[in-house]
């Protein structure tokens, strides 16, 4: 398992893809939990999945340790609601 902290559009590089709740089935891949609100919401998927609810996990997973994301949610509320920055195309 792999997170790529955004890097990737996938379920490493997302913020819904839990750091807590994860399982190996015999020798197959790591899968999981999508803490998202999309398709896979509540589903173990693999790190090389994707979907329409993705954002970009730079900071971290949702439930990221030590406080089970509680920082982390902060930080992605604030980015969140921000006011977007204008630019201008030339």
């Amino acid at each position: 398992m792999a997170r790529t902290f955004g890097e990737t559009h996938d379920c490493a590089g997302c913020r819904y893809w839990s750091e807590m709740c994860a399982q190996v089935i015999g020798s197959g891949p790591v899968e999981a939990l999508c803490l998202g609100p999309g398709e896979y919401a509540g589903k173990y998927v693999t790190e090389r999945m994707t979907c329409d609810a993705w954002k970009c996990g730079h900071l971290g997973a949702v439930d990221s340790p030590p406080d089970y994301g509680e920082a982390v949610r902060a930080a992605y509320a604030r980015e969140d609601n921000a006011p977007k920055k204008f630019t201008e195309e030339v």
